[in-house]
């Protein structure tokens, strides 16, 4: 346990950054590179972080999906609810989403479309008015769907196991091709081989073992992934080729835990690791702290809007005010009723 905190907050902190500068905009190679890994993280720490051992068996299964539910379910509803009427106030009835909001198409959803999307999911027509919010019931799909498997097939065989988890994967990336279903539960399907990556790296301490020869062929494979498939985006189910979409997320992944492992501490390891801890308040939130931003520079400045997305300070300033704005909130304001539910 000791171990994982020293560095994992710090790797979820670099990863929670790459997402956010992956939403504001960024430049389409950049985008295409942090997007073949940077939502595959995710779902491999949450396996590396998986307790099969307190969580395992049908006796514990009921307190685990209650857990999970108030860890993950509980957050998105009061995020996209309470988002709801300033959404409609301001983007619906001013139409006035603002320039990231245009890139979210705040302004083009229809009152009824939104609460539909809010409890069906990221299936129902793509719209999430908090649409990065879709990777919160996905993950709790995605470890029930996990554990509920483990319980069932492990004590017959961790092979059977291992082969039950794999086909549910080829499941998801072959239903994800043809339609998305409620609360992302095809991804949820398609991300059972990155828990089972998680189980396996930490079991036989792969980050530790990692040489920098080894590196250097994660990095070559991680190369191949981004140029060579198509561009991932998890949550419309955009995998392009199946396994350079799996190797592409898990080398991807074992490159930030290895760079995290090798981190001494310092102020920049202790402020990312922040981030890492508080990645719940940085991910409900960053949209909107990026489109404030977004706001003051069009009215204070002469930078015309058609090369705010193109503007490498501007570009810089949209992820950092994104990061800092829901992590202050949060070490701020965590303890009040409301945002408790966004911080640890």
């Amino acid at each position: 346990m000791a171990e994982r905190i020293s560095w994992i907050d710090f790797a979820k902190g670099v990863a929670i950054i790459l997402v956010v500068l992956g939403h504001v905009n960024t430049p389409s190679r950049l985008q295409d590179f942090i997007y073949v890994f940077h939502m595959p993280f995710f779902f491999v720490t949450a396996g590396f972080l998986l307790n099969l051992s307190k969580w395992g068996g049908a006796e514990n299964f009921r307190p685990f999906a209650a857990k999970l539910f108030n860890r993950l379910l509980v957050p998105y509803y009061v995020a996209e609810i309470l988002w709801y009427p300033i959404w409609y106030v301001v983007c619906h009835e001013m139409q006035y989403p603002g320039y990231l909001g245009r890139l979210w198409r705040w302004n083009e959803f229809t009152p009824l479309d939104v609460l539909l999307g809010i409890f069906v999911g990221n299936s129902y027509n793509n719209v999430l008015i908090l649409g990065q919010l879709w990777f919160l019931p996905c993950l709790l799909l995605t470890e029930l769907i996990f554990v509920a498997l483990y319980n069932r097939l492990n004590k017959i065989g961790a092979k059977i196991f291992m082969l039950a988890v794999v086909t549910c994967s080829c499941i998801g990336l072959t239903v994800g091709k043809i339609f998305v279903l409620p609360m992302g539960f095809d991804i949820a399907l398609t991300a059972q081989i990155f828990l089972l990556a998680g189980i396996l790296i930490r079991r036989y301490n792969v980050v530790e073992r990692l040489s920098p020869k080894l590196c250097g062929v994660l990095t070559l494979i991680l190369i191949v992934a981004f140029e060579f498939n198509d561009r991932v985006e998890m949550s419309a189910a955009f995998y392009g080729d199946s396994l350079m979409f799996c190797a592409g997320g898990v080398t991807g992944t074992l490159l930030i835990m290895k760079i995290s492992a090798l981190m001494t501490g310092g102020k920049i390891f202790s402020t990312i690791s922040l981030c890492g801890r508080q990645s719940m308040m940085i991910l409900v939130l960053h949209p909107i702290a990026a489109n404030v931003f977004y706001e003051i520079i069009a009215r204070a400045t002469n930078f015309p809007p058609e090369i705010f997305f193109t503007e490498p300070t501007i570009i810089f300033g949209a992820t950092v005010t994104g990061v800092l704005i829901p992590l202050t909130i949060a070490e701020r304001f965590g303890k009040l009723p409301v945002l408790k539910y966004f911080c640890p």
